[in-house]
This record gives C-alpha cells, structure tokens and sequence, in this order.
C-alpha cells in the first residue's frame, strides 16, 4: 500500500518498496520510498500498487487531477513520462538540472549508470527562442547528457528532438 501525502507518495511497505527500487522507481528517504505523482499514477494504471488517502483507495484518474491541479501542464509531462517508462527506460525528474526528465539507458538506473539524457516537454503551441534552446543544450553539455525536446501535440502523440551544440 502507498499513502498520498501533498504531491508525493509515500509507500513503507518493504517487499513492494523493494520491488519498486529495483524497477527504478522512486527515492529512498530513511526507511521509505517516496514516488513522484507522474510515477504513482503509472504504477496504479499498471496495477502494481494502490494509493490511498484519508484510508481511502485513489484512482488514477483521481491522481491524475489531483496532480493537474498541482503542476502547470502536469498531462503532458506524464504522457511523455509514460512513453518513455514504455520503452524501457529508467526515468527521474530532472527539476534541479532544469529540465522535466533525466533518462538513464535502457536497463539501468541511478547508481548503475550516467543520465543518458536530459528532457524538456513542450506543447506544440510553445514558442521558444535561440536563446532559450541554447541555453539548454548548453546546460545538458555541462551534464554530460544530450538535450531532448519533447513535443506534445493535441492529439497527445510525441515527437522528440535532440539538440546538439556543432562547432566549426
């Protein structure tokens, strides 16, 4: 079982904790697992864990606009979210590097591999300027990463981008 507490997710049960690490999921703090909103509703949908509040069981649709309420644009950086997870990738947020998503490579997690990569999600409506774009690439180069934009569009499918710095 897992516990909905403000915007994270509390799970103290050591089996399913365990589990969960090893999935990727997650951040250990003391004796518990602290998962993000984008990674408790994936994990409901899959059916691998149920979340409650209040001694109450929350659904995924009720996490989802519980978290859309919480965080601007917060469907289309869990669609991206979820895509990637789909294709096998470990991900982690990435707020303090500034970008949504830090990816490690297929298979492996924090501590077993470098962040492979950097994401930022927009929507095809964004206008973003050099500037801004170059401020990122640059930032994923001081990581070691390569930047990748993630385009939402209005029917929700994803078109990513990678951005690199070429000098002559």
């Amino acid at each position: 079982m897992a516990e909905l507490i403000q915007n994270k997710v509390i799970v103290d049960e050591k089996k399913l904790k365990d589990a969960l690490i090893q999935k990727g999921f997650g951040e250990k703090h003391g004796k518990e697992l602290v998962l993000d909103l984008k990674e408790a509703i994936y994990l409901v949908e899959k059916g691998k864990i149920e979340v409650k509040q209040d001694n109450k069981k929350v659904s995924a649709r009720k996490l989802l606009t519980y978290a859309s309420a919480r965080e601007a644009r917060f469907y289309s950086k869990y669609i991206v979210f979820k895509d990637l997870r789909e294709r096998g990738y470990c991900v982690k947020t990435g707020f303090k590097f500034g970008f949504e998503f830090r990816v490690y490579p297929r298979g492996k997690r924090p501590g077993q591999a470098h962040t492979e990569r950097v994401v930022k999600v927009f929507t095809q409506d964004d206008r973003k300027g050099m500037i801004e774009l170059s401020r990122m690439v640059r930032l994923a180069g001081n990581l070691r990463t390569q930047c990748t934009i993630a385009v939402v569009d209005s029917e929700n499918d994803i078109n990513y981008y990678f951005i690199e710095r070429i000098t002559p």
